[in-house]
């Protein structure tokens, strides 16, 4: 018997069995465990054979109007046969070729292709090879940058192709929205014309309609493998750094090696050195390549004209000075091609003299500096010197603009010129100066007098110098009484916190324009580097801007101005919230006395922009200065000669930099550079 199961709604199984060999029909009625709890009557056995009955009858009624049916006169016409690229007609065929790199390997890969296919189309009768198009060193994820596909894609648009053959579809595209995207377009573009893609290795032709699920799932392949891809390269980046491996890259200069060393190339080097002296030498970028391009000097890829941004790249490698930072930028979007500067997104390195430098670290930092200088460019590096004797002794020659200064490099400048006794009794008069310790001289004739502090007195007949955190201001007064002279040059002190301008010849490289050509005074120097030092070096708040009297000293009618830097008149922008004293400095209406340093504390006010103030311990410790106190600081000017005036300084080591050739070794190079050109 057949056995057939049924669900009862009293969830009990029913099982039909139909006897094999007579026409009977029993139900038994069974549980879960097939224990038999009932059999149906035979009404029921009777009722099945009915409707079993009036189904074949229906069966059979259809099966008779289909034998039945006439033709007639119709004439039937069989469908197209599938498209197939071997079908008849002339067809003018594309070759589209690609590979990611342009490593040799690929090169030879390339070329296979194009002779296989040239071949394939010559040997088929009606194939005319229209065009070859190749793509060397492109990535398939995207088409950005594949300049031959879409120079491919415009003629087949204007019907110039009517088939493309290619390798695979890895090679058309490893993104799948973009190849079916591109494949589509062909089909489209023109309707009487749509272009079809035969893929060899998958043995896929697009004009097929039984074709697209099948490119559909090789895209969707080509797509994966190209990730996977992807994440290899990122493992094995992170293998090689870690193992010291770093992938390195040819360069201007350079050559490297399969073991990840790199050589100096002599000729390349002569470009790449020159670049960097011109830099120090005051040649701007502009300038410098200029030069290349008269010159004729080859870039990498056999260029010889240059411009500013590529001098710019050339200056920007650490690998130009021996070190070597690996993975400064990774590729977030395998698809887009997408990169962004890694921030400890991903394991890179930094080695410090990896490979024998083009030019030395010290250059390469100089340079740097110079390039970072804005408006520097016309005289190269400054000196930093330091005058090692007279009245004017420790004062350091400085050009305001220089970034190549900070307050501790000041210092070590200064401190240079002393002995360690020299240097202990200069800080004990400063202590003096600075009101600390007066009762060490009580008992000395006048010594419980005080002076005033002159920044009290100021009218516009006397030199200021305004110090604010982006550069010095000087007024009218300061060019009167230097006798408006072409150039001057800046001094400054930073153990006795003291600044002095003085007339210079303009030759020196430290020189500043303090009168323009057509007679305009230069009021404002930009110095945002110096400002820092000095507002670190005393600890002034810098939202603060501060204000100085200035005192000439002449001899011989050689004068200087000197600024004293620990008399500030305290000026404020506008509605600034700054630190007040007390409450009854708050309500003053005569004198303004604030902290001025980043040290002091108290209660906040708002200064306006037109309102002067003063350092808060004047009110509370004194009205001036202790008149021996002041006798001593001003003998150091008042015994200065017009030797002292005149007096150059010798040039010094620049802590912040290094080593580096003298200013005439490194223009006697340039030269040299140029005519081996």
């Amino acid at each position: 018997m057949k056995v057939f199961m049924a669900t009862e709604v009293t969830d009990k199984q029913e099982k039909f069995k139909e006897d094999k060999y007579k026409d009977t029909q029993v139900w038994d009625v069974i549980d879960a465990d097939g224990t038999i709890i009932s059999q149906e009557t035979e009404c029921n056995k009777n009722e099945w054979g009915k409707r079993h009955g009036e189904i074949e009858k229906k069966r059979e009624a259809i099966r008779q109007r289909v034998r039945n049916t006439k033709i007639g006169n119709a004439v039937i016409r069989p469908a197209k046969p599938k498209p197939t690229i071997s079908d008849m007609g002339e067809k003018k065929v594309a070759v589209y070729a690609r590979v990611s790199t342009k490593s040799t390997d690929q090169t030879s890969s390339i070329e296979n292709q194009t002779l296989y296919y040239q071949k394939k189309v010559q040997d088929t009768p009606n194939w005319n090879l229209h065009e070859i198009y190749s793509d060397e060193g492109k990535s398939g994820t995207s088409m950005q940058h594949r300049e031959a596909f879409k120079r491919m894609i415009e003629d087949a648009a204007l019907k110039r192709i009517d088939l493309i053959l290619c390798a695979s579809v890895s090679r058309f595209a490893r993104n799948m929205s973009d190849c079916l995207t591109q494949v589509r377009q062909l089909k489209s573009m023109n309707p009487s014309h749509p272009v079809g893609v035969y893929f060899e290795t998958e043995n896929i032709y697009t004009l097929d309609p039984d074709s697209n699920q099948s490119l559909a799932i090789h895209a969707m392949l080509a797509d994966w493998e190209s990730a996977n891809k992807s994440r290899r390269m990122i493992l094995s980046y992170d293998q090689r750094i870690c193992t010291g491996q770093y992938p390195v890259a040819d360069l201007l200069g350079y050559r490297h090696t399969k073991d990840g060393g790199l050589i100096i190339q002599p000729d390349e080097a002569v470009t790449v050195r020159f670049i960097f002296l011109a830099v120090i030498g005051g040649y701007d970028y502009a300038e410098i390549a200029d030069i290349l391009t008269e010159h004729e000097r080859p870039t990498l890829k056999g260029r010889t004209e240059w411009n500013a941004g590529m001098v710019r790249n050339i200056m920007s490698n650490e690998r130009r000075w021996g070190d070597l930072e690996a993975r400064k930028t990774i590729v977030i979007d395998y698809v887009e091609h997408k990169s962004k500067k890694n921030e400890e997104d991903r394991i890179s390195a930094y080695e410090v003299g990896h490979h024998q430098g083009i030019v030395s670290p010290e250059i390469a930092k100089a340079a740097k500096m110079v390039a970072a200088t804005r408006g520097k460019m016309q005289t190269g590096i400054p000196d930093l010197k330091v005058i090692f004797e007279g009245s004017l002794k420790g004062f350091i020659s400085v050009y305001p603009s220089w970034k190549g200064v900070s307050h501790k490099a000041f210092m070590d400048i200064c401190q240079q010129a002393y002995d360690f006794d020299e240097l202990r009794s200069l800080e004990q008069e400063i202590k003096l100066w600075m009101g600390e310790g007066q009762s060490k001289v009580l008992s000395m004739q006048l010594s419980g007098y005080c002076v005033p502090h002159g920044i009290y007195f100021l009218n516009r007949s006397m030199p200021t110098l305004t110090i604010g955190k982006k550069g010095l201001k000087f007024n009218k007064a300061c060019h009167l009484k230097l006798d408006d002279c072409r150039y001057i040059e800046l001094l400054y002190h930073p153990i006795m916190q003291t600044v002095i301008i003085r007339k210079s010849s303009g030759e020196d490289c430290n020189s500043i324009e303090w009168k323009k050509t057509d007679g305009r005074y230069v009021i404002q120097l930009s110095a945002a580097s110096f400002s820092e030092a000095i507002y670190e070096n005393l600890h002034w708040k810098k939202e603060l801007t501060f204000r100085f009297r200035g005192i000439t000293k002449e001899r011989d009618n050689v004068k200087l101005i000197y600024f004293s830097l620990d008399e500030p008149q305290i000026l404020a922008g506008k509605s600034h919230e700054i630190q007040e004293i007390d409450e009854t400095v708050k309500n003053s209406n005569d004198v303004r006395f604030i902290p001025y340093r980043e040290d002091d504390t108290g209660t906040t006010c708002s200064i306006k922009e037109t309102e002067c103030a003063y350092p808060a311990e004047w009110q509370k410790n004194r009205m001036g200065v202790n008149y021996f106190s002041r006798k001593k600081r001003d003998r150091m000017m008042n015994v200065v000669t017009k030797q002292d005036i005149l007096s150059m300084g010798t040039v010094v080591e620049n802590p912040m930099i290094g080593s580096i050739p003298d200013r005439d070794e490194i223009l006697k190079e340039l030269d040299e550079l140029l005519m081996s050109m």
